[in-house]
C-alpha cells in the first residue's frame, strides 16, 4: 500500500537518515521524496511503500521514533509517484477544458490541509491561470446599456444563481478589484452568503430579473460591533455610468439602518477608481495603509472614526463582504498608521485620458456624479 506523510524533521546533519533507516528496519520502501523550506525549518514529504497491516497510526508512530514532529499520514495512489512539475503542468492541461475546476485541481495536488510557502505560490500561479483562461471563452450575456433601467433593491439568498452569473460574465480584471483574488468562479454556498450575509446586508442592482451590480456590507467584529465592511462589483458593460456610486451609497445607508457608525472598504492602491467613488460619498473618511491594501474608513457617526488608526493587527477577509481565501498581512501591533485623505490620494491619482471613461472595476470615474 501507498502512504504520502508530511512531516518535520530536525534541523541537524544526519535526521533524514535517521527516518530512512528507521523505515527500512520495518521494510518500508521510501520512493519520494520533496523537501519544502518552511517559517519553523525544513517540510520533508514521502511516499512510502508498506506490507499489509500497517495504517496511518502505526506510520506515524515510527516516524516520531525518529525524531521528527508535525506528521502527517494519507494513503495515496501511484500518480502522486510524478514528479510535481509534471503534476502541476497536467492539472493545466486539465484547465484548459475546464477552468472553474481550479478549486478540485489544488484539492488533488496538495492532499494536505496546510500549505508551505513554495505551495502557496504554485497555488497563486494555478489559479492566476484559471482567471485568465476563464475570460478567454464565450461568457453568456447579460443585459447591456440601453436595455432597461437598474433598479436597486435589497438582496436575498434568492439572488445567488443572479449573482453566479453576474460573477461569470465580469472580467478577470473586475473580479480581482472586488476580491483582491481573480476568483474565476463564485461557488453557490459562497453566492449565498454574499447575497445575505449574516448580520448585515446587500444590495443588488436588477435588471428584468438580471443582477448585474452588487454591495454588500458585512460585520467586521475585530473593528468593533458596529464597523461594518462595505465592497462593491459592477459588470464590465454597466460600469462607468455611476452605478458602483449608486450601489455604494444604498449599502452605506442600509448598514447606518442596522447600527453600524462606520464602515471600512479595503482597496489595492492602483485601484483609482474606487477611491474616487468613496471620496463622492462626501462622507468623513480615513485612509491607512494595512499590508498590501488601503484600508478606507467612512464615518457615520460623529465619534466612529476616533479608533479608525492605531488599531490593534487583525486578519481580515475571513467572514465579511470579502470570501476568505487568504490572509493579507497586517499591521504589527503598535506599528504607526500612515494616515491619508481620500482627497490627498485622489490628487495624487493620474487623471483619466478622456472625461467619464470607465474604470475596470465597476466604480464610476470622471465628471458624472
Amino acid at each position: 500500500m501507498l502512504w504520502k506523510i508530511r512531516t518535520e524533521l530536525a534541523d541537524r546533519p544526519g535526521a533524514l537518515a535517521e527516518l530512512a533507516a528507521r523505515c527500512g528496519a520495518d521494510d518500508i520502501n521510501i520512493l519520494s521524496l520533496e523537501v519544502f523550506t518552511a517559517e519553523t525549518g525544513a517540510v520533508d514529504e514521502l511516499v512510502v511503500s508498506t506490507g499489509v497491516g500497517w495504517n496511518a497510526d502505526d506510520l506515524a508512530a515510527l516516524v516520531a521514533e525518529a525524531g521528527c514532529v508535525g506528521t502527517t499520514v494519507r494513503p495515496c495512489q501511484a500518480d502522486v509517484l510524478s514528479d510535481a512539475p509534471t503534476r502541476y503542468l497536467r492539472a493545466v492541461l486539465r484547465l484548459l477544458d475546464d477552468p472553474v475546476s481550479v478549486d478540485e485541481e489544488l484539492g488533488n495536488l496538495q492532499g494536505f490541509d496546510e500549505y508551505t510557502p513554495a505551495e502557496w505560490a504554485r497555488a497563486d500561479v494555478l489559479v492566476e491561470i484559471a482567471g485568465r483562461l476563464a475570460d478567454r471563452f464565450d461568457t453568456v450575456e447579460g443585459p447591456r446599456p440601453g436595455s432597461g433601467v437598474p433598479v436597486l433593491r435589497t438582496a436575498s439568498v434568492e439572488d445567488a444563481d443572479a449573482v453566479v452569473a453576474m460573477h461569470d460574465r465580469c472580467s478577470y480584471e473586475s473580479r480581482t478589484r472586488r476580491y483582491h483574488v481573480p476568483m474565476p468562479k463564485l461557488t453557490a454556498r459562497t453566492a449565498r452568503h454574499l447575497s445575505a450575509p449574516a448580520g448585515g446586508v446587500s444590495v443588488v442592482a436588477d435588471v428584468d430579473g438580471a443582477v448585474i451590480g452588487m454591495a454588500t456590507a458585512a460585520p467586521w467584529e475585530e473593528l468593533g460591533s458596529t464597523t461594518m465592511e462595505v465592497a462593491v462589483l459592477v459588470e464590465d458593460g454597466w460600469q462607468g455610468q455611476g452605478l458602483g456610486l449608486r450601489l455604494l451609497r444604498q449599502v452605506v445607508e442600509e448598514a447606518r439602518v442596522l447600527g453600524a457608525d462606520r464602515v471600512v472598504c479595503m482597496v489595492q492602491p492602483e485601484n483609482h477608481a474606487m477611491l474616487r467613488t468613496l471620496e463622492r460619498l462626501r462622507m468623513r473618511s480615513r485612509v491607512v495603509r494595512d499590508g498590501d491594501s488601503l484600508m478606507v474608513s467612512v464615518a457615520l457617526s460623529d465619534r466612529s472614526l476616533s479608533h479608525a488608526v492605531d488599531r490593534p493587527a487583525v486578519q481580515y477577509r475571513r467572514t465579511r463582504a470579502t470570501p476568505s481565501h487568504w490572509s493579507e498581512p497586517t499591521r504589527s501591533a503598535g506599528q504607526p498608521a500612515r494616515e491619508h485623505s481620500l482627497a490627498a490620494l485622489s490628487a495624487l491619482q493620474p487623471n483619466p485620458d478622456r472625461a467619464g471613461a470607465a474604470d475596470r472595476d465597476g466604480a464610476d470615474r470622471g465628471g458624472r456624479p
